[in-house]
């Protein structure tokens, strides 16, 4: 929870909650810190819940969207159960495929990869059961074929946090731990395996999670849970060191409580857009300036409608491409923590957004340009 005066009373109430119903993990302080978020969407979608798990259970974790270049309304969700595999979902939320290939953490997607045998479009993730990056080509119908090795990290610790990295025609994995540690690897996509090699260790001073590249600028994003956004050149041999955005900070923005979460773009041309970061104290969604300095533009979040909300949010994804007549401007698409239907808490699931209600919070409105390409193209 954010750090406020009463905190370890706070935490311990909170914990008496959780023990006295099982049934509702949420936290009434973060509930209410919410309330304070003025700008309030709701959800268009949502992902069925994951199946042979219990409401209790924090097994729904990170989504990535793979866009079908030849139909666009046909593209996927790809979401982790951190308690046993990959689900992927149609953008009517409907389960399609499950993989039972162990407890994935965070899941990344490029496309268009280049390979002595013409081109893929890859999903990988970070998968806790076996400590490794785990990878697999995406199919046309959005299946994944999962390649023949996984690729162990060095780190001593537990993998954690996880994103794709495309610089020029070289792909990057970027994996962290609780303990902020991090591995920058240079994948290479060989037929049926992976080729990696450890290019750079980098360490933060306490918990991470939440990574995204800019591949464009070449700049990559990480959240430090309790602290706020760090950004470095995804460059491995970049001698710049961390740089922290500044309105980023728990200490600072009043309106981002920790944990700082997942972390996303939503792309626009000439280097514009939003860095989006899930404010998972309070329930909301952090948008900061794409370009630097980064400047912080407001928060909203997803409230109760015709579909549940998004509380406790630990991954998110936006995209900025036309999905077709659901989600002609892009879509927002983030996990929640505490999924119900018919007022009965459920399994965890994945909302969606239709970007263009997100935009129309803000005062100026955000801007809307489904003209850039595919990310990793």
């Amino acid at each position: 929870m954010h750090k406020r005066p009463n905190t370890i009373i706070l935490l311990g109430i909170t914990a008496s909650l959780l023990i006295a119903c099982s049934c509702d993990r949420s936290s009434e302080g973060s509930r209410k810190a919410s309330l304070l978020i003025e700008k309030v969407t709701e959800a268009d979608g949502e992902t069925d819940a994951l199946k042979n798990r219990l409401a209790t259970e924090d097994a729904a974790d990170d989504p990535a969207i793979w866009v079908n270049p030849d139909s666009p309304e046909q593209s996927r969700i790809i979401g982790t159960d951190k308690k046993g595999g990959l689900a992927v979902y149609d953008l009517d939320g409907n389960e399609l495929f499950y993989y039972a290939d162990g407890n994935m953490n965070n899941v990344d997607i490029r496309q268009n990869i280049k390979t002595g045998q013409g081109s893929i479009d890859i999903a990988a993730c970070s998968n806790r059961s076996s400590n490794t990056l785990d990878f697999y080509s995406i199919e046309k119908d959005g299946s994944l074929h999962q390649f023949e090795n996984a690729i162990p990290v060095e780190m001593k610790d537990e993998v954690y946090g996880f994103c794709l990295s495309k610089n020029q025609d070289q792909l990057y994995a970027f994996v962290n731990s609780t303990f902020g540690n991090i591995e920058q690897w240079e994948i290479v996509p060989e037929g049926k395996k992976i080729s990696a090699k450890l290019v750079r260790r980098l360490k933060l001073a306490s918990k991470t999670e939440g990574m995204v590249s800019d591949d464009e600028t070449g700049i990559l994003f990480i959240g430090e849970e309790a602290k706020g956004i760090w950004k470095i050149s995804i460059d491995p041999n970049s001698t710049k060191g961390f740089e922290l955005l500044s309105q980023s900070t728990v200490d600072k923005n009043e309106n981002i409580y920790e944990d700082i979460e997942g972390l996303c773009i939503y792309k626009q041309s000439n280097g514009s857009g939003y860095l989006i970061a899930s404010s998972q104290g309070n329930y909301s969604y952090a948008v900061f300036e794409r370009k630097a300095p980064h400047n912080y533009l407001g928060s909203f979040r997803i409230g109760d409608g015709v579909i549940d909300g998004a509380e406790e949010t630990d991954g998110i994804e936006a995209i900025n491409l036309n999905l077709g007549e659901k989600f002609p401007e892009g879509m927002f698409v983030v996990q929640d923590g505490f999924n119900k239907k018919d007022e009965k808490s459920i399994a965890q699931n994945f909302k969606m957004v239709r970007w263009e209600k997100i935009a129309n919070l803000f005062e100026p409105k955000l801007n809307i340009d489904t003209q850039c390409i595919i990310a990793g193209k």
